[in-house]
């Protein structure tokens, strides 16, 4: 009789619990039943009005926590873009912003230019190091521009070309060594998930990875982002962001699906208020006839192939290109940085010079803050994901 009465609790228990669960979470997606089991931990809590914003859900991510920042999100270092203001505006609006050491190339430029961008946020920014066989006599002294990032306090650098463990500096030390050593987080940018393992083996802190719809110097191969992500999340095991072709908060959205822990973005910061490019460009990526179609490729059969802003002048280094196959003399007089630094900074003619462009410009309409920008963006893959999470039905 005295198990028995223990047996009939138990079975009341259990009858009434599968009861309420089966209602409670009846046709109830995965995303509802997650927040009615935690809450409002899921979303952000507004701290000037105590109110849960559920828009702005925390997207906190392996890169986020690395180098101490809001949103996964890296404003590439782009030469002749790449400078204080816009460095700090991105900084400031939560994602990270990037000096470019190419673009001041001296170190006194370059201690100056790492003090104005302290002096407008006390956030984290990056500073850039682009290494090229091409650079020559700049190699020799490279170590006077990393020492200045040193002696400035900057704490997250990220290198592309060459990885920086195979680049030695004056004491035979490698470039990645002098970074190390001075407590400070190296993200690499390559175009290959053979270089981007390789690189990871020599002791990155994160990947910037790069793909065929890439703004700026591609790489030799063809492996598009979809492929190209999607294997990286399957191989890496530090975090790794998609470099380029990226300006939409959907493909922020697909970028983490894929396994990867942010974005880096380039030519939709050059189209915001605070990059100080001549305003012809900003209005030649933000027009309708500005698309994905609005890129050429160049410099492939001298190996180290771009992708530029299509006009006459880049139309007519690739009609040299292959008249002159593998001879770079041709082709030099209309891809020099200083034309390149003319259009960008002083003309702001589009048509004048070979500079960098992504695909993205398909999504690039405005000319917004960095602010605005970037809550667009983030707003946006926010969205993406719970109109994914969506589509997980419960099975009960």
């Amino acid at each position: 009789m005295f198990s028995f009465f223990y047996f009939f609790i138990l079975l009341s228990t259990n009858l009434i619990f599968f009861v309420f669960f089966f209602f409670f979470f009846k046709q109830k997606t995965a995303y509802e039943m997650l927040r009615s089991l935690v809450g409002s931990e899921m979303c952000i809590r507004d701290r000037s009005t105590g109110e849960i914003n559920e828009r702005q859900m925390p997207l906190h991510t392996r890169f986020t926590e690395l180098v101490g920042i809001e949103h996964p999100v890296l404003c590439g270092g782009m030469q002749y873009v790449g400078y204080a203001g816009l460095s700090a505006a991105v900084s400031n609006a939560g994602g990270l912003g990037t000096v470019s050491a190419l673009t001041a190339r001296d170190p006194d430029l370059l201690r100056a230019e790492i003090r104005a961008c302290a002096a407008l946020t006390s956030k984290p920014f990056a500073v850039n190091f682009t290494i090229l066989p091409m650079m020559g006599d700049m190699l020799k002294d490279y170590h006077l521009l990393v020492q200045v990032v040193i002696d400035e306090g900057v704490k997250v650098v990220q290198t592309a070309g060459n990885s920086p463990d195979r680049m030695k500096l004056h004491d035979g030390r490698t470039l990645l060594k002098w970074f190390k050593d001075a407590g400070i987080v190296v993200i690499h940018k390559c175009m290959s998930v053979k270089h981007a393992l390789a690189a990871e083996r020599g002791g990155v802190d994160c990947i910037s990875l790069g793909a065929y719809e890439y703004g700026g110097h591609i790489g030799n191969g063809d492996t598009t982002h979809w492929v190209q992500q999607a294997k990286a999340g399957l191989a890496l095991k530090v975090p790794f962001i998609v470099a380029g072709a990226t300006a939409h908060g959907s493909q922020l959205a697909a970028a983490l699906a894929m396994g990867a822990s942010g974005v880096e973005i380039g030519t939709g910061f050059m189209a915001t208020q605070e990059c100080n490019i001549q305003q012809g460009i900003k209005d030649c990526i933000t027009s309708p006839t500005t698309d994905d179609t609005s890129t050429i490729l160049l410099l492939r059969k001298v190996h180290n192939v771009g992708r530029f802003y299509k006009n006459d002048l880049t139309k007519k280094v690739a009609a040299l290109e292959e008249a002159h196959p593998g001879e770079f003399g041709p082709l030099a007089p209309y891809m020099t940085g200083k034309r390149t630094f003319k259009s960008l900074q002083e003309s702001g003619d589009p048509d004048d010079s070979a500079w960098t462009c992504g695909v993205a410009t398909s999504f690039i309409t405005s000319v917004p803050t960095c602010k605005e920008f970037l809550e667009t963006l983030v707003g946006t893959a926010e969205d993406s994901i719970r109109a994914s999470a969506n589509l997980i039905a419960s099975r009960l």
